[in-house]
């Protein structure tokens, strides 16, 4: 299954685009590559839109293979997505702490389901400054989306919850950004 990393937001909360924005000496992007690298998927193509440009200029440097979608939202990106991939992991490129076991682990859920599936975090364990961009309840419990799914063409998601609070940090804000800054997030 390929892995899709979309980084082709306006990043109006923030002001800049966020797969540039640098955590410890890195590129956020390149903290998601190497994760994504790292894990079981079929390798890896990046989004982005006409609100990215240094992102794509930055991605043709770095010799990632690029997509572009219509940056018209994310729901219309995934549809167009779709209609090139059946199936795909969809990664935010502004998640510093992923790791390439939680993008298996969604592997793993769609092999065994064969559905979407919804990364997610326990509202309860999520540090309150965070910025809770989507939050859902599943069976009595509030979850907050993390910004990493398996989508397929299913009316259907099911969740699949991950206990690490730092899975739940995607970089929307500059809030977001100095809690980012305050983790360690080396290899």
């Amino acid at each position: 299954m390929k892995t899709i990393i979309l980084a082709g937001g306006k990043g109006s909360r923030i002001g800049t685009e966020k797969a540039l924005i640098e955590l410890e000496s890195r590129k956020l992007i390149d903290l998601v590559v190497h994760s994504v690298n790292g894990s079981k998927t079929d390798g890896f193509v990046v989004a982005i839109t006409k609100n990215t440009p240094k992102t794509a200029e930055y991605c043709q440097h770095a010799n990632y293979k690029t997509i572009e979608t219509s940056g018209d939202g994310y729901h219309e990106d995934l549809r167009y997505l779709l209609r090139r991939y059946p199936e795909f992991v969809s990664v935010a490129c502004d998640l510093p702490f992923l790791r390439s076991e939680h993008i298996d682990a969604l592997i793993d859920a769609y092999s065994m389901y064969h559905t979407s599936i919804t990364g997610a975090v326990p509202r309860a364990i999520v540090h309150d400054g965070i910025t809770k961009s989507h939050t859902f309840k599943h069976e009595g419990k509030e979850l907050v989306a993390c910004g990493i799914n398996v989508v397929t063409n299913s009316k259907e998601s099911l969740p699949l919850i991950f206990n690490d609070p730092l899975l739940a940090i995607n970089v929307n804000t500059a809030s977001d950004l100095r809690i980012a800054l305050q983790k360690d997030c080396t290899f």
